[in-house]
């Protein structure tokens, strides 16, 4: 789940990208993804989005967008606000405990639940990266660029070869490869005249 916000942030000099981990990752993970519940104490991302890789103390009130991670159980779990205000409370203790205060305003705050990324992407549960894969056979799982409907390409984190930036963009451009070779394959070929030869009349 996410947040976008206007706050304070005091304490801590942010950067524009900014990770907070909790202190027991493995247990983290054993709750979004055996349980598959909110963890007790979420790894936290911000971004300063007002801000540049020059650390500082912000002493206004700022643009921030925060992230944790949760389960992707958007398709059949309803976040309710008791839950919704639990998580924050535990997302801003880690961030108090690591130096970083953050003074919200709640009519400045918008909530983001994988219910919602569900809503927009169905199918996922609100994984951020679309269906959810595990196990060693998960990066042989991802769809390739080439779809069952001619001239239909995809790609992005959820295709071959996986999430992030970089691999988006490896996947843009197997996407584009494969479209110009399937496109070169299927141009009509030009009429060409042939000398000599045999009549078949």
């Amino acid at each position: 789940g996410h947040g976008r916000q206007r706050a304070r942030a005091d304490g801590f000099p942010l950067l524009r990208h900014n990770v907070f981990f909790s202190r027991d990752y493995r247990a983290e993970f054993d709750q979004l993804i055996d349980a598959r519940a909110m963890p007790q104490e979420p790894t936290v991302y911000v971004c300063a989005q007002a801000r540049d890789d020059q650390p500082r103390n912000a002493g206004t009130s700022e643009p921030l967008f925060v992230l944790i991670n949760a389960p992707a159980t958007g398709d059949h779990h309803r976040f309710e606000s008791s839950e919704i205000s639990q998580c924050a409370r535990q997302t801003f203790d880690l961030l108090q405990r690591c130096g970083l205060s953050v003074a919200t305003t709640p009519e400045l705050t918008r909530v983001t639940t994988p219910v919602d990324f569900n809503r927009m992407f169905p199918g996922t549960g609100g994984a951020l990266y679309g269906r959810s894969s595990h196990g060693w056979m998960a990066s042989f799982q991802r769809p390739g660029a080439q779809t069952k409907l001619p001239g239909l390409y995809i790609a992005g984190g959820s295709a071959h070869p996986g999430p992030g930036v970089p691999m988006a963009a490896l996947s843009g451009r197997m996407a584009a490869a494969r479209a110009i070779l399937d496109l070169a394959s299927t141009a009509p070929s030009r009429r060409t005249a042939m000398h000599g030869g045999m009549s078949t009349r």
